[in-house]
């Protein structure tokens, strides 16, 4: 087992738990204004349009763990 195993499976339950948070929500608000005709997009997506698309979400934070992965090794391991 290496040193990011733990880091690693604690950021991927976060974003699992993160992300069903967000599709649930997601839903219920569609079946409570479950009509024919389209609604007006909420104020708080309008504003932050990515931050509540869990995909999005999942790469920056999957890609800043990487950075900070790469970096770490790229720090220990550099030859002088």
């Amino acid at each position: 087992m290496g040193i990011w195993l733990y880091p690693t499976i604690f950021v991927g339950v976060l974003l699992l738990a993160w992300s069903y948070y967000v599709t649930v929500r997601v839903a219920k608000e569609t079946e409570r204004h479950a009509s024919t005709e389209d609604t007006p997009i909420h104020e708080a997506i309008k504003d932050h349009p990515f931050l509540l698309n869990p995909i999005i979400v999942m790469y920056f934070i999957m890609n800043l763990f990487l950075g900070i992965i790469i970096f770490y090794y790229w720090a220990t391991t550099g030859s002088y």
